[in-house]
């Protein structure tokens, strides 16, 4: 049996315009920050807007422009994304072996994601926090990817679905009250 290369399964391919997928990183995304102190007294303390490296997660089906000129989503889900250099200082990924255990799946928040190496988008390797997640307006998001006319990186299947597994795995974990007592 061949080999299966990267040139049969790219990990990323380059994508413009405001069509949207699952899978779409964002660079320098607009996120919405209401300090707790804002929840009582809305008036007294601004609303800020911070930048967030993000990769869409709602399901591309539901981004899909119908027949009447919408989609199925009025908000995306977007979770945050971190290179590999930001990270350097964190407890677990200082060190390889901390990326090698997020790879393998030990720690079900983090899902890690290939280095892009597209000419002039040379990107690091990329964490997912798949904890992390946030929503904004369908219309906000695509405006953010359709900025300046910029082409932005978009994952590809079978990369795509695995982040998208990862992420069900994460939020459907369920600890039980009481567990069956240990078999011996």
């Amino acid at each position: 049996m061949a080999d299966v290369g990267a040139s049969q399964y790219p990990w990323y391919a380059l994508v413009s315009g405001s069509d949207l997928r699952q899978g779409d990183i964002l660079l320098g995304c607009p996120v919405v920050v209401i300090p707790p102190q804002a929840i009582h007294e809305p008036e007294e303390h601004p609303i800020t807007i911070d930048r967030q490296n993000v990769i869409v997660m709602t399901q591309s089906c539901d981004l899909a422009i119908r027949d009447h000129g919408k989609c199925n989503a009025d908000d995306v889900l977007l979770a945050s994304l971190y290179f590999r250099h930001e990270l350097k200082d964190q407890r677990h990924f200082c060190k390889p072996e901390g990326w090698e255990a997020a790879r393998k799946g030990r720690f079900p928040r983090y899902h890690v994601l290939n280095e892009c190496e597209i000419p002039g988008h040379e990107l690091d390797y990329m964490l997912v926090d798949l904890e992390r997640v946030f929503t904004l307006s369908i219309g906000a998001v695509r405006k953010v990817a359709d900025a300046d006319g910029k082409k932005r990186i978009r994952l590809l299947p079978p990369y795509r679905e695995h982040l998208s597994q990862a992420f069900a795995r994460f939020f459907m974990r369920v600890g039980l009250p009481v567990d069956i007592p240990r078999f011996k």
